[in-house]
């Protein structure tokens, strides 16, 4: 068997950086989670960290980081809390695609000759936002977006519309050319803030949108990839893996604790260690699967030769890692015990936002046929 450079990857300046920064999420995750919102002293400490900027090119003063160091990143900030995890995972998954632009627009826009390079923070859509109206140079957007998380402390916003030719196009806008309007109500995640964003009659310089499917100005293997969401849904494993392992160690941390009606302790139940047991290999399992299936394929793509069998393998591992940690902390929470419901924990909290984080288009049973179609001998399906 192969031998693969995981450490690599986990001990990588950036996620060192994330884990550092935890026990300063740790501080404040009741405050994220009662607030709705990330404290402002966090978000400019993940900035500091250049935590925005995983994805952006280094054409821009970008970290273009390799994918398994956003997944390590994601996994070490979701670990401390999975609501201020999804906020650096959108945008760094939005980065990804505004990265489409070409470097001395996007770089002028998000001031990458800025001291210390940029300090964009960068959410959006892809949900169709309009259909635009006409402007000499550009288009006049109106419309409004929903479930943008971190858009109260984002700099820029990535809207979707249909352009006069019909076809799908992306625009890059200043956060504070539209406004933010407060609407996010739910079960889980509750401290991502994504809220709707609106925006009325903004002008967008042509030069500042891109084609769906026009030519990627970026340079480098994370745009050289067949289909986009592949690389950005990384994280999305990272965030569900971070947060299933935090809600192991928390339980482990308080499994000698008596539970209510009964003296005995979590951990001295059989029915509980075997589910503890469970969840920590699955968990265990997700990670190791997502670092093998990308070790494996990423050093065809830097060579500009990616292996649609391989890239299957990546979906496969980032769908399931979602799904096998929904389960995990699921067993956790029916074996906890009456306790398990308490707010005083967080498994409840993390068992809310899991179940929330499954929702997300990168957990969705589809992603299971586009990853099998390579293995199958069938064309590939691209991402929605």
């Amino acid at each position: 068997m192969p031998t693969f450079p995981f450490a690599e990857f986990q001990d990588h300046p950036l996620v060192q950086s994330a884990i550092g920064l935890q026990p300063l999420i740790r501080q404040h995750a009741s405050e994220i989670e009662d607030s709705g919102t990330v404290p402002a002293e966090i978000i400019d400490a993940l900035t500091e960290q250049r935590l925005f900027r995983l994805n952006l090119p280094s054409s821009c003063v970008g970290e273009q980081a390799h994918p398994l160091v956003v997944f390590h990143v994601i996994e070490a900030l979701a670990h401390a809390d999975a609501s201020l995890a999804w906020v650096v995972m959108i945008a760094t998954e939005v980065s990804l695609l505004a990265s489409y632009l070409p470097a001395d627009v996007l770089g002028e826009m998000i001031g990458a000759d800025d001291t210390d390079g940029p300090r964009c923070r960068i959410v959006g859509s892809s949900r169709v936002m309009t259909t635009p109206q006409p402007a000499d140079g550009g288009y006049l957007l109106s419309g409004r977006l929903n479930f943008v998380s971190g858009v109260e402390h984002a700099t820029h916003v990535v809207v979707t519309f249909i352009d006069f030719d019909d076809q799908v196009r992306f625009a890059l806008l200043p956060q504070a050319a539209g406004r933010v309007i407060n609407t996010w109500d739910a079960m889980g995640l509750r401290g991502t803030g994504s809220h709707d964003w609106e925006a009325s009659h903004v002008f967008a310089p042509k030069s500042h949108t891109w084609a769906a499917l026009g030519p990627i100005a970026a340079d480098g293997p994370q745009w050289r990839v067949p289909d986009r969401s592949l690389v950005a849904w990384i994280a999305n494993a990272g965030h569900a893996v971070g947060t299933a392992q935090g809600a192991l160690d928390d339980l482990g941390a308080a499994a000698s604790q008596s539970t209510t009606g009964d003296a005995s302790s979590l951990r001295d139940r059989e029915p509980f260690r075997l589910a503890f047991a469970r969840s920590q290999a699955d968990v265990a399992a997700a990670r190791a699967n997502v670092q093998a299936a990308w070790t494996r394929a990423w050093p065809l793509v830097e060579r500009g030769e990616p292996d649609e069998r391989l890239l299957g393998q990546c979906r496969l591992a980032n769908v399931h890692a979602v799904h096998l940690c929904v389960d995990a902390v699921e067993r956790l929470f029916r074996a906890g015990g009456t306790n398990a419901a308490r707010r005083s924990w967080t498994l409840e909290r993390r068992w809310r936002d899991l179940q929330t984080a499954r929702q997300h288009g990168a957990a969705l049973e589809w992603n299971y046929d586009a990853g099998v179609r390579p293995l199958l001998g069938i064309e590939a399906r691209r991402g929605r």
